[in-house]
């Protein structure tokens, strides 16, 4: 079941976004925490990046999330290609078709 199959893979990517979420903010505090530790800096450290971990986290959040709804990506593989490459859906012509026409008949492919 190609749908099924879809699904799941779609909502294993939103709680990925979530786990990077959470990973980004502790690994900068983790930093922060070093910081003040190592630089004697008080709070400043961990404050500083805590916000750096979670503007950094919300950035991937928001592309995750849109690249998530906008559908697979365009070097997707096609579940179920065409039988013919580079046949057109609505049946109007491939921009080699017409030469690979004309090539087949030996000739000039224009309409009378």
């Amino acid at each position: 079941m190609p749908g099924k199959q879809t699904q799941r893979g779609d909502a294993a990517r939103a709680y990925s976004l979530g786990f990077e979420l959470v990973c980004a903010v502790a690994g900068f505090v983790l930093v922060g925490i070093w910081i003040d530790r190592h630089y004697s800096s008080g709070p400043w450290g961990t404050l500083i990046c805590l916000c750096l971990g979670l503007i950094g986290g919300f950035y991937n959040l928001i592309r995750g999330a849109a690249a998530l709804s906008a559908g697979p990506a365009p070097g997707a593989r096609d579940p179920q290609p065409d039988s013919e490459a580079g046949s057109a859906i609505d049946g109007a012509p491939t921009p080699g078709s017409q030469s690979r026409r004309a090539a087949r008949t030996g000739g000039d492919d224009r309409s009378p």
